[in-house]
């Protein structure tokens, strides 16, 4: 990759990798890109939500294949393409290879989601494919800027939000199910889950597309800053150890703070199209003793 793409990033970024002395030639030479193939920053130093620990993640979406495996780096890849670690100095660098394809393949899921009278079926995202399209509408374009555009266009936003957060709140609701049945220590495993489960469907409903729990605490913490969001962002420690409380208090204390996130979904913060996705579940949720779908009215 021509090195003085590097010149694009974030002011923050490059006063970052000048402290960690990452040498930008040695970063550039672990990128394989057409000039025809948008190059984006993304993960942590995308969006600012870095820490020591943290790779610098790069993303290239590849208009054709081949293989571009730079010396000293280790292949992890996925269904999605390859992905490459290496170092620049101390500096762990990422670099992923994604398909153009692969994002058309998401954009098809979203299409096929419309069902009858105008009900939308609730499509099926898992982490790999809800962390790319977040790294694509959140990554800084280094280069194909006008390309990424096109693809972001076609990579509905709300509507993966919308899913992201239903497929959270449904898991939620499966996991406090099996606490009823379960014996000790799996009853306990599956409270934490159900609580985690909850909190990364509020999170993605009122903040941003998030697909896994490394940035889920900070993300929750900013919301909760705001006025007017819903009751569990002001018991988030509550919330996440609920299973150490006796079970009955633990399941009434977490379908209490579902039932009222679940009624926050008409807020016009929350993507648009959650409590439609929800709908065909709600007939499922009658051993709660809730009645969430009247508890919308």
């Amino acid at each position: 990759m021509d090195v003085s793409l590097l010149d694009r990033l974030p002011a923050p970024v490059r006063a970052e990798l000048d402290r960690r002395q990452a040498a930008l030639p040695a970063i550039a030479a672990l990128v394989e890109a057409d000039q025809d193939e948008p190059v984006l920053l993304a993960g942590s130093y995308a969006t600012g939500e870095w820490n020591p620990t943290s790779d610098l993640d790069l993303l290239v979406l590849t208009r054709r294949y081949r293989p571009r495996r730079t010396p000293g780096t280790t292949n992890h890849p996925s269904i999605l393409g390859d992905s490459f670690d290496g170092r620049a100095g101390d500096l762990p660098v990422n670099v992923e290879y994604v398909g153009e394809e692969r994002l058309q393949d998401i954009a098809r899921v979203l299409e096929n989601t419309a069902g009858e009278d105008g009900t939308v079926d609730l499509p099926n995202f898992q982490g790999l494919e809800l962390r790319l399209v977040q790294r694509v509408h959140q990554g800084v374009a280094l280069s194909g800027a006008e390309e990424l555009d096109k693809l972001r266009a076609g990579l509905d936003l709300d509507a993966v939000r919308s899913a992201a957060t239903a497929l959270a709140f449904v898991g939620t609701l499966s996991l406090l199910e099996d606490t009823t049945v379960l014996a000790s220590p799996t009853r306990e495993l599956m409270c934490r889950g159900a609580a985690e489960s909850l909190l990364m469907s509020a999170v993605n409903a009122f903040g941003v597309l998030t697909h896994d729990g490394k940035h889920l605490l900070t993300r929750a913490a900013r919301i909760a800053e705001h006025d007017d969001v819903p009751r569990l962002f002001r018991q988030i420690e509550g919330l996440l150890f609920a299973d150490r409380l006796v079970h009955e208090e633990a399941l009434g204390l977490i379908l209490d703070l579902a039932g009222d996130l679940y009624r926050s979904f008409t807020d016009p913060r929350c993507p648009s199209g959650v409590l439609r996705m929800l709908e065909p579940f709600v007939p499922t949720w009658g051993w709660t003793g809730r009645v969430l779908a009247g508890e919308r009215a």
